[in-house]
């Protein structure tokens, strides 16, 4: 457990912000899980936690520090977040806060508890059925009956049972270790669903679980209290996993492996190739061109492709591909009548949706990020953070993800090179 006391005044200027009424995210995205991450009351290695949530295609992050992270709570600055990640310690809460909170969870809000959180708001019994359980500070009594204080111990190796491997907070996780604090003889509600244990003799049996609040979902994980626990690649897949199932979304699907083609199927004659984990499309020796495309369908997504090109070229990102005439693609490409360019938005019979005039966004000789936010017939284009496309379209409701090289021996000595195609599915309305 370690120090209590600790308080965080790094980012006060995020703070201030915050009660303004203003975010400050980081990696900001269209349709990204939005977390208000609570921190204060327990020291913690600051740098290597923070990675937990950097990086991920479908999650951002702002940081709230206690004592002022609780007015999130009352001021309104909570209902513009999907999950709460608590990682605090802290005691003091108002009454007005604990309505909010709770509020937040009856409404649908998700909530992610990890490590001394457990043993937050020691006078607040509501907590512990919102959480699902309690570290005791000292002597108490839980639903009439007597429990001694918990207990603490760092730096235990610890065998991890995974108790629901269908779950979908554990998909692809198998029985593993850690070097970790343990906890013991701390309460978990009979009630809880268990996902994770363990046979340590220092630890409690449980340590990891789920419970609804509401319309809510609440995950609590008791792993966590170093930078060795947060470089385990099982619980830093266990966070992010708890983080989607807590805002009730899904895993993003990677389409591209970096290896072989597995999931596409190539139409025309252009020679496609995966060399050192990037995936190559050229003209064939006569100058023949062709498409790759993905084997299944997708209706309602983002899209992330991550994508250089050797110039000049002319190819894009095909997305809702039914055929030819059906489809929509991000252009790559430099176009003189009317001038347009990369990040221009093309349909099949209707030529240009929109276009990008500002030839500077494109980075030529680097790599370039298309993001492209697909809902019903709403079609959102983001060209490395800045929006190229916004439009309302009806020509293709679903289809295929693509790539496209064009036909043309100006084209030749083209390459489309891509390192990531990520697509994070999203429910129908």
């Amino acid at each position: 457990m370690g120090s209590t006391n600790s308080l965080f005044i790094r980012a006060g200027m995020v703070l201030c912000l915050l009660l303004l009424g203003l975010t400050v995210s980081y990696g900001a995205a269209p349709g990204k899980i939005r977390v208000l991450l609570f921190t204060g009351g327990h020291d913690f290695e600051q740098d290597a936690f923070y990675q937990l949530f950097q990086g991920h295609d479908d999650i951002e992050y702002t940081e709230v520090i206690q004592p002022r992270a609780n007015d999130a709570f009352t001021n309104g600055a909570v209902q513009r977040y999907d999950v709460l990640v608590f990682y605090d310690m802290w005691q003091p809460i108002s009454e007005s806060q604990k309505q909010g909170l709770m509020q937040f969870l009856k409404d649908g809000g998700g909530l992610v508890g990890l490590h001394h959180c457990l043993a937050s708001y020691q006078d607040w019994p509501e907590f512990l059925n919102i959480l699902g359980g309690k570290y005791l500070l000292e002597n108490g009594t839980i639903d009439g009956k007597a429990y001694g204080a918990s207990k603490y111990k760092h730096d235990e190796e610890m065998n991890i049972s995974v108790v629901d491997k269908n779950h979908f907070i554990t998909q692809g996780i198998e029985d593993f270790q850690i070097h970790d604090e343990t906890y013991g003889d701390f309460y978990t509600k009979p009630d809880a669903h268990v996902l994770l244990k363990t046979d340590h003799p220092n630890s409690s049996l449980n340590l990891a679980w789920t419970q609804n609040y509401g319309k809510g979902r609440s995950v609590y994980i008791q792993l966590g209290h170093d930078h060795l626990a947060y470089e385990n690649p099982n619980y830093r897949r266990l966070v992010t996993q708890a983080i989607r199932w807590a805002a009730q979304r899904p895993n993003p699907i990677s389409l591209f492996n970096n290896n072989d083609l597995t999931g596409w199927e190539a139409e025309g004659n252009a020679v496609w190739t995966v060399e050192d984990g990037i995936l190559i499309g050229k003209q064939n020796e006569n100058e023949e061109p062709g498409d790759l495309l993905t084997k299944e369908s997708y209706r309602d997504f983002i899209l992330t492709v991550e994508f250089k090109v050797q110039w000049p070229a002319n190819t894009g990102v095909w997305f809702r591909y039914q055929n030819a005439d059906k489809a929509y693609q991000a252009d790559i490409l430099e176009w003189k009548n009317p001038v347009c360019w990369t990040g221009t938005l093309y349909c099949p019979g209707k030529m240009f949706l929109s276009m990008n005039e500002n030839e500077k966004l494109v980075k030529k000789d680097d790599w370039n990020t298309f993001v492209i936010h697909c809902q019903g017939d709403h079609l959102i284009t983001y060209l490395n953070g800045t929006k190229v496309s916004d439009v309302f379209d009806k020509s293709s409701d679903q289809g295929k993800v693509g790539f496209q090289v064009h036909a043309g021996s100006e084209f030749k000595d083209m390459a489309v090179l891509i390192r990531k195609v990520v697509l994070i599915p999203e429910a129908e309305d």
